[in-house]
């Protein structure tokens, strides 16, 4: 019977000093966001001819990025910009998942906007008249904050239909693509 009661007494001691060991393991640096620490180093000259200032599309973060930016979505139609599908159209797995977050950032910020309106429309038995109150009385009143999408597209508010819609624009699509063909080599 003694030799149980000493077992009990040295498992806690055991268990403390592996951990006494193992704990420095757990305090090792971690490297997030080390572009904004560290100094930047000069960038490597590109395999090819550079473009102009006017022809370098310039990609935005868009991972828990969050905007207000809503356009007149008849305004930017006659601009040249297309209703965007709210489908997944990517077929091969490598841009599978990007697509899907995109489509789906879309989707849920039409979905939001649309339940906001709802509730307007029950409080004032209308819908808003134009895009100006639309900002004002659903955006802004509500206080709400979209995900931002890719370069390529923006939220676009129909006031014939009174719906939220993401816009896309062909023009900066290519552009991009042939930037991105142009770096990778494609």
């Amino acid at each position: 019977m003694r030799l149980q009661s000493r077992d009990r007494r040295s498992t806690p001691l055991g268990v403390s000093l592996l951990l006494l060991f193992l704990a420095p393991g757990c305090e090792e640096p971690r490297h997030v966001n080390t572009k904004l620490n560290a100094p930047s180093a000069p960038a490597p000259a590109p395999a090819t001819e550079p473009a102009s200032a006017s022809e370098v599309v310039q990609p935005r973060e868009i991972l828990g990025q969050r905007t207000t930016d809503i356009r007149n979505a008849d305004d930017e139609l006659k601009k040249g910009a297309q209703v965007a599908t709210t489908k997944i159209t990517a077929k091969d797995p490598i841009t599978l998942p990007g697509n899907a977050y995109v489509t789906i950032i879309g989707r849920t910020s039409i979905l939001q906007i649309e339940h906001a309106m709802n509730l307007y429309k029950a409080t004032n038995d209308r819908f808003p008249k134009d895009f100006a109150e639309f900002n004002t009385e659903i955006i802004k009143a509500n206080n709400l904050a979209l995900p931002k999408l890719p370069y390529y597209q923006e939220y676009g508010y129909d006031e014939k239909e009174h719906k939220l819609i993401v816009l896309e624009y062909p023009d900066r699509k290519e552009a991009l693509q042939k930037q991105d063909d142009a770096k990778y080599g494609r």
